[in-house]
C-alpha cells in the first residue's frame, strides 16, 4: 500500500521530478518525451521507476489519456513547485559568464523570429559563448504560458499578447509582402525597375497561406476585409521553409513577413514585393516568466536577442 512506501529524499534522482510533471502536464509519454527532449523508452522506464518508488501507478491509460491517480494529484502541484523553485535557485545563485558556462536554453519560436534572429543569435554564441546551445520547439500558441510557467521553455518569441504573470520587451516589427515567381504573369514592372502586383490581380492569384499551429492570419485579414474571403488559397502550410521549393515555375504567391523573405530570396527565381493594400506591421515580442528576471544566464540572453539585428537590406534589394 501507499502508507507503507518509504523514499529517502536523499537517494531521490531529482530527473524523475521533471517526468512526473511532463506526465502530469501531457497525460501522454510521447507528449511528454517531446516535451523534455528525451525518448519514449527513457520516459516509460523513468515513469516504471516512479511508480516502483511510490508504490502507486500514478498514470493509468484511458480512452482520453493517461489519467492521473489521486497520489499523483496530490503531488502534481507540490512537485511542479519543487521544480520550478530549484531552476530559480541555480539561475540566481551560479554566476554566469557566457565564454565558461555550459548551458542549453529551450526557445519558443515561429517562423518569422527563427528567419529573422537565429542567424546574428548563432553567430554572437559562437563568438562569444561556444558551450551555450539552444532547443527551439514548435509549440500551439495556447501552450505558451504553460510551458514558460513550468520551465520548459526559457523564452517565448513571437506576436502574442500573454498574461501579466510575464513580461516582455519589443525585439523587432515586421510587414508582410508577397513572394512569388520573377516571372508570375501578374508582376507589375514599371519604368525604374520597381516591381508590384495590382490589388485585383492579387485577390485573383492562387495563394499558398501559411498558417502557424494554432493562429489564423487575422493580419491579412483585418487589411483586406470582407475581401480576404476572395483569396483563392490552394495550399496551407504552418512553415515558410518549403516555399523556395515550392514556388518557383508556378503563380502561386505566397505572404510572408518581410523578415522571413531575407532567406527565401536568396533562391534567384524569386522576388518579393509589397502588398497592393495597408497592413499593420507585426511586432514580434521576446517573453519571460517574471522569476527569470534574477537569473544572470537568462538575463545575458535577453540581451543578445535585444541586440540581435533584423537586416532588411536583402528584401529591399531584391523588389
Amino acid at each position: 500500500m501507499v502508507e507503507n512506501t518509504m523514499i529517502n529524499p536523499n537517494t531521490f534522482d531529482l530527473n524523475l521530478i521533471r517526468v512526473f510533471v511532463a506526465l502530469a502536464r501531457d497525460r501522454s509519454v510521447s507528449l511528454a518525451a517531446n516535451r523534455l527532449g528525451l525518448s519514449q523508452p527513457a520516459v516509460s522506464n523513468a515513469l516504471n521507476r516512479l511508480r516502483e518508488l511510490f508504490g502507486d501507478p500514478l498514470f493509468v491509460r484511458t480512452r482520453q489519456g493517461m489519467e492521473p491517480t489521486a497520489l499523483a494529484r496530490s503531488l502534481e502541484h507540490p512537485l511542479e513547485q519543487t521544480l520550478v523553485d530549484i531552476r530559480t535557485a541555480l539561475g540566481r545563485s551560479v554566476k554566469f559568464d557566457p565564454a565558461t558556462a555550459i548551458r542549453t536554453f529551450t526557445l519558443i519560436m515561429i517562423d518569422v523570429g527563427e528567419t529573422a534572429l537565429l542567424p546574428s543569435l548563432l553567430a554572437r554564441l559562437a563568438a562569444e559563448a561556444p558551450s551555450i546551445s539552444l532547443r527551439v520547439l514548435d509549440v500551439s500558441r495556447q501552450n505558451y504560458e504553460d510551458y514558460l510557467d513550468s520551465g520548459v521553455a526559457d523564452m517565448v518569441i513571437g506576436d502574442v499578447t500573454l498574461s501579466d504573470t510575464f513580461r516582455s520587451r519589443l525585439l523587432f516589427e515586421s510587414l508582410p509582402v508577397a513572394l512569388l515567381d520573377r516571372s508570375h504573369p501578374f508582376i507589375d514592372v514599371a519604368p525604374d525597375q520597381i516591381l508590384s502586383i495590382g490589388h485585383a490581380h492579387y485577390l485573383e492569384a492562387q495563394h499558398v497561406a501559411i498558417v502557424p499551429r494554432g493562429t489564423i492570419d487575422s493580419q491579412l485579414e483585418a487589411g483586406l476585409g470582407s475581401e480576404a474571403q476572395r483569396r483563392n488559397i490552394k495550399l496551407s502550410i504552418p512553415h515558410t521553409a518549403v516555399l523556395s521549393v515550392i514556388l518557383p515555375g508556378t503563380e502561386l504567391i505566397a505572404t510572408v513577413p518581410d523578415v522571413t523573405a531575407i532567406a527565401l530570396l536568396r533562391d534567384p527565381r524569386l522576388c518579393c514585393v509589397a502588398l497592393p493594400f495597408p497592413v499593420e506591421a507585426r511586432r514580434v515580442f521576446l517573453w519571460w516568466h517574471k522569476r527569470q528576471d534574477d537569473d544572470q544566464g537568462h538575463g545575458w540572453l535577453r540581451q543578445v536577442l535585444t541586440d540581435a539585428r533584423v537586416d532588411r537590406n536583402s528584401v529591399s534589394s531584391a523588389e
